[in-house]
């Protein structure tokens, strides 16, 4: 019976224009809910991931603040990589400094890229130059924001100063090679990246040990203190005993003295302020000759953290709950939304922003309806008349008109996906509407359909709106048959 009183042979010709009324408001008000959860939640999905570009899902951190470095050890980096819900892991290096050029200075946080690191935001976001190899060349990479403001262009000479470590601040010349720009203006404006050793080497992670060879001499200079290290000798024997040679500390040492064809040199801080790594340094002796076999440095063992990246959809809290059980003593987590709290708390406002506009447009449907159907019952008078004379119970005549109603809701859910997500579609494939960047971030509004959200969210309207109807259609049960039936004569 519902449907047929839904079908153009059971509308008159007053009530059809009541019931499209309150169809189009019906579609009007899906339409609004997935475009506003759809641009909500691309909103979310796109400054989230601009934030974690900058820092990861997960820090991984010395936990003694005074101490703002860590020792890289493989088999943490591969116990980490083990988890499940770990995507990757990249060492991090960074170092507050100073950006000058000849128009100006500026505060910024350097963070140090090289081969290990996670090079994959700057490659999405530069807009000049290229990402360079960082291999402890001079070029550095400047958001577009710092450029224009330093008034610097590509291949522009400008200095940094590297703030931090026992040796204070300490300038070094550099020339931009790339400008980036994401859009998130707090991060453009601060961050700037720079190869990892000009980091590594004014940080105060460690030392650095270099042997020079003169004639049959062999002279150590250790570098990364404000004191003199201490620099110890010892020769080691090809069956892998160490002996002290008892030579000094400074000055050229003759090398006639070892017996042994290996010499081991071991740098050591002074500096009871800084916990400096010591650095090795070898020589071996092949063929008669003695050569310098390189080590590296000190402080290559160190970097501010890790950078954990986490696989999509997986809990953030119970990652970092399996991640810090992993973790040696010592060492800390810190999530995404501990390093920007400012940023996601705005972020999780725009969810109360998609709840409001969901209880409105519920309501103007419920009003809508309830409208639509007081008419329809108000026509229908007579047949409830006829039909309760014939023996129809209330309740009978009750689901006839709630099941009318779910039928008009019905139709204005679908159009109204239809045109919701066409409109979504277009913004997604198009940009067509933009955004001011400097006030939103992005530069057009970022759309992301939640399917298992809105599915949800649009049921429970459904029903809700559905159950609502429940008390309009109860006119339908004070309706007497005789005055109804008298009506009709």
């Amino acid at each position: 019976m519902a449907k047929r009183l839904a079908g153009s042979q059971g509308q008159s010709t007053w009530s059809k224009p009541v019931v499209q009324i309150a169809t189009a408001g019906v579609t009007i008000g899906i339409a609004l809910i997935v475009i506003a959860t759809s641009i909500v939640h691309g909103f979310q999905s796109e400054v989230k991931e601009l934030v974690v570009g900058f820092g990861s899902d997960i820090q991984v951190l010395n936990g003694d603040w005074r101490d703002q470095k860590i020792i890289r050890s493989k088999k943490v980096e591969q116990d980490l990589l083990s988890l499940s819900n770990v995507k990757s892991v990249y060492p991090f290096y960074t170092s507050p400094g100073i950006v000058e050029s000849k128009s100006g200075l500026k505060g910024v946080v350097l963070k140090g890229m090289n081969l290990e690191t996670s090079n994959g935001m700057l490659e999405k976001f530069l807009l000049e130059g290229r990402v360079p190899r960082f291999d402890g060349k001079d070029s550095v990479v400047l958001s577009l924001e710092l450029a224009q403001r330093l008034e610097l262009k590509l291949h522009d000479p400008l200095t940094i100063y590297l703030v931090g470590g026992p040796t204070g601040i300490r300038p070094r010349s550099m020339v931009l090679g790339g400008i980036y720009r994401t859009g998130l203006i707090e991060y453009d404006e601060e961050f700037m990246f720079v190869p990892t050793q000009a980091i590594q080497s004014t940080a105060g992670w460690g030392l650095d040990l270099q042997l020079v060879l003169n004639e049959n001499t062999v002279e150590a200079r250790a570098f990364g203190g404000n004191r003199s290290p201490k620099i110890s000798w010892r020769e080691v024997t090809p069956d892998g005993k160490v002996r002290p040679l008892g030579w000094r500390s400074k000055g050229a040492h003759p090398l006639s003295e070892v017996k042994a064809n290996s010499v081991m040199a071991i740098a050591e801080s002074r500096d009871l302020d800084f916990n400096l790594l010591p650095d090795t340094a070898w020589l071996s002796r092949r063929m008669g000759e003695w050569k310098v076999v390189p080590s590296g440095s000190g402080w290559d063992k160190a970097a501010s953290g890790y950078e954990i990246y986490l696989e999509d959809g997986v809990d953030l809290w119970t990652s970092e709950a399996e991640i810090y059980a992993a973790l040696p003593l010592g060492l800390v987590t810190e999530t995404v939304t501990q390093q920007a709290p400012e940023m996601f708390a705005w972020l999780g406002m725009l969810d109360l922003n998609v709840e409001i506009i969901i209880g409105l447009m519920v309501l103007i449907s419920i009003i809508n309806m309830t409208s639509a159907l007081l008419i329809l019952i108000l026509e229908r008078r007579p047949m409830i008349g006829m039909l309760k004379a014939l023996g129809m119970s209330d309740g009978q005549v009750l689901r006839v008109f709630i099941w009318q109603a779910a039928r008009i809701l019905g139709q204005g859910f679908w159009m109204g996906n239809v045109l919701g997500f066409s409109i979504v579609y277009v913004q997604e494939a198009t940009g067509w509407v933009g955004l001011n960047p400097e006030a939103y971030y992005l530069s057009e509004v970022p759309v992301q359909l939640n399917a298992g959200f809105l599915v949800g969210v649009e049921l429970l309207i459904f029903v809700l709106c559905v159950a609502m109807m429940f008390f309009p259609a109860l006119a339908s049960t004070r309706i007497r048959p005789a005055d109804a039936l008298r009506m009709n004569r």
